[in-house]
């Protein structure tokens, strides 16, 4: 297929070219657009999310008429499924939690069709980014700017509209963790909560339990909570489909871009090509949670509060560099902390990166995915066997690349909280996590 005859790709390419121009107008004259929309926070989210999330889904879908595609095709699916009370895992195909496909039926009730997906979605980012915004006012003055920021983005933008992901979950229920993290008990809760999420949104989650146990004062609870939910979760669906649960294991079986593997495979195919996926895979978890179980017992003495929201960030950010099987769009999951969290207003040359890296993960899967089929480049010629596989990996090569700066830049911000620790730079008491993790 051409590219120049392919409507739908150069309209997203476009879009998201204009979305990244906005995106980084917001980043470069801050000023005047905070006297603007600073007096007015309710009005300026709720506006942001109808003009970003709720017209473009009136207009692409209602008005032109489209049917949904790449995810929400697959949600569907399985949401129709569950409508009609069939067994997830036994009689559909998912690779997500349980209960997720039963979840997501609900706006099924009102209207039978795919499209419903998007807006049902989009109401829970919404939350989501309300809810941050609220976490992070006290803290930041330009925390609004940062909500606004997140709706335009050309990757958080065509993540919802296009495909009603629903990675961005994971962090509303570090969130809820975050409102328990001062409380009685609160490892006990921490661990329940994640637990439920494990049945709720999908098993990936398990990258950062390993790091949150060295993170919770008290171990014991926070096992015990995820025992509570993960025991009886995993006896009852053998009961009910035997070994079938284990059906979301083989969403690894695919090789996905960009990550290191990707872009050194030309180099080390013939090492790549000896061991399985799957164990690549689990080879990358098992680095991941390494790395990340090493931040929570280095940095532990911050306190959950304070450093939970950093180190979701670094840990998922290592998940997409090392795991051969995560997609670029995982992004989402953790771009909104990025955003609150590790991104600063002076720090304009990050600003821009994180816009840039923003804009190729929407346009290099439309390369890989529909140009060259998904394939990979296991030597030099298969990367300059034409003009668009060497285009192609050139992007992959400059995405991962923002994303070590990404992880850097994370883990800098970790150090810069460890210095500021000290009572000279003591933040709000909501924040300074300084109350133990019980």
């Amino acid at each position: 297929m051409n590219f120049f005859e392919d409507t739908v790709s150069i309209v997203k390419v476009a879009v998201s070219l204009l979305l990244a121009i906005f995106s980084w107008l917001l980043i470069r004259f801050p000023a005047p657009f905070q006297r603007l929309l600073n007096p007015r926070p309710a009005l300026t989210l709720w506006g942001f999310f109808i003009f970003f999330r709720i017209l473009p889904f009136i207009l692409v879908y209602l008005v032109l008429d489209f049917a949904p595609r790449s995810d929400t095709e697959f949600f569907y699916k399985k949401a129709f499924a569950a409508y009609q009370g069939k067994m997830v895992y036994r009689d559909f195909l998912s690779y997500h939690a349980p209960l997720f496909g039963y979840l997501i039926s609900l706006p099924l009730f009102l209207w039978n069709n795919a499209k419903i997906l998007i807006p049902f979605m989009a109401i829970f980012e919404f939350v989501i980014v309300w809810a941050t915004w609220r976490y992070y006012r006290a803290v930041r003055a330009d925390a609004l700017l940062v909500a606004t920021l997140y709706f335009v983005l050309p990757m958080t933008f065509v993540a919802m509209v296009l495909s009603s992901e629903e990675d961005i979950w994971f962090w509303g229920v570090g969130l809820i963790t975050l409102h328990y993290a001062s409380r009685q008990q609160s490892s006990l809760w921490i661990g329940v909560i994640w637990g439920l999420s494990m049945i709720l949104i999908k098993s990936m989650v398990i990258v950062l339990l390993i790091p949150m146990f060295f993170l919770v004062d008290n171990k014991f609870k926070y096992v015990l909570g995820l025992a509570l939910v993960g025991i009886p979760s995993i006896v009852i669906l053998y009961l009910l489909m035997g070994d079938a649960f284990l059906m979301p294991l083989q969403h690894s079986g695919y090789h996905m871009t960009p990550n290191l593997v990707s872009v050194t495979r030309p180099i080390l195919s013939g090492l790549y090509n000896q061991i399985s996926l799957t164990n690549l895979n689990t080879i990358s978890l098992f680095i991941t949670m390494a790395l990340s179980s090493w931040a929570a017992i280095r940095y532990k003495h911050l306190g959950y509060q304070r450093l939970f929201p950093t180190l979701f960030v670094l840990t998922f950010g290592i998940f997409m560099l090392v795991q051969p099987s995560a997609p670029g769009f995982y992004l989402y999951l953790h771009m909104i902390v990025v955003l609150f969290e590790v991104m600063r207003s002076e720090d304009r040359a990050f600003g821009f990166q994180l816009i840039l890296l923003n804009f190729l993960l929407v346009i290099q899967p439309i390369i890989w995915v529909i140009y060259i089929g998904m394939k990979n480049y296991d030597d030099w010629q298969a990367v300059f066997a034409s003009s668009v596989t060497a285009a192609d990996y050139v992007i992959q090569v400059v995405e991962v690349a923002l994303l070590i700066v990404l992880v850097w830049k994370t883990y800098l911000h970790l150090k810069m909280l460890d210095r500021t620790a000290s009572p000279a730079y003591s933040i709000p008491s909501q924040r300074a996590g300084s109350s133990s993790v019980s």
